[in-house]
């Protein structure tokens, strides 16, 4: 069965997942100053020579381990944001190290939202989201377990979705899921004619072995 998607967002992301005991570094300036970590490079002989932190802030505290994110702006001058990064470290209260847990790293017109942290029946899932120039997102998701964030696969239940609908049928790849309420509203376009839809999935969603998984659909007409 021919499986069509819409939209299909295009970036050059670097997403990497980092073991909290591997990268250490001090937590005193984490939110102030860019730091050497990871896949973090820039300064004599790297491709950027100036870094700057445009945001450094907490986010949220699990297990006794406070996070902070901190969003880097890479450029060959002051004031030049030729690529950004947006980490995420952890700390444990009154100790002077800092783990790097999380890392994406996307081209200079990117925004990145704050990182969002919700409580569902599956686990404590964080979302980490870049808004494209182009008026798309890039978001990616990760599940809290045993003190690291393991990364959640947020396209497969789209492939999954597109399975069930008639040959000659499309859906927008371009749709995230809904953490508040673990759902999502997918538009249905006839593959000939992408600008054409008037049908609408709603999709309950899960999480089975870190991978969002189709529950149930419900199909409606478009309103209008």
């Amino acid at each position: 069965m021919r499986i069509a998607f819409v939209s299909l967002l295009l970036a050059a992301v670097v997403l990497s997942p980092a073991h909290a005991r591997d990268e250490v570094i001090k937590f005193d300036g984490v939110q102030e100053r860019c730091a050497h970590v990871g896949k973090i490079k820039f300064g004599a002989n790297a491709k950027w020579s100036h870094c700057s932190v445009t945001k450094g802030r907490w986010v949220a505290t699990l297990d006794f381990i406070d996070m902070y994110q901190a969003q880097y702006c890479f450029g060959n001058a002051p004031g030049e944001c030729e690529q950004r990064a947006l980490l995420l470290f952890g700390n444990r209260a009154y100790t002077p190290k800092a783990n790097l847990m999380l890392q994406r790293i996307d081209s200079g017109d990117v925004q990145y939202d704050n990182p969002q942290l919700v409580q569902t029946a599956y686990g404590d899932i964080l979302t980490l989201s870049a808004r494209l120039a182009g008026g798309g997102e890039s978001k990616s998701y990760y599940r809290w377990n045993s003190g690291r964030w393991m990364p959640v696969d947020a396209r497969g239940w789209l492939r999954d979705l597109a399975k069930q609908f008639p040959k000659g049928e499309a859906i927008n790849a371009g749709i995230w899921p809904e953490l508040d309420s673990m759902s999502a509203q997918v538009t249905l376009h006839s593959a000939g004619d992408a600008g054409v839809s008037d049908r609408i999935a709603a999709v309950e969603l899960g999480i089975v072995k870190d991978r969002f998984v189709v529950k149930k659909v419900r199909l409606a007409q478009k309103a209008g």
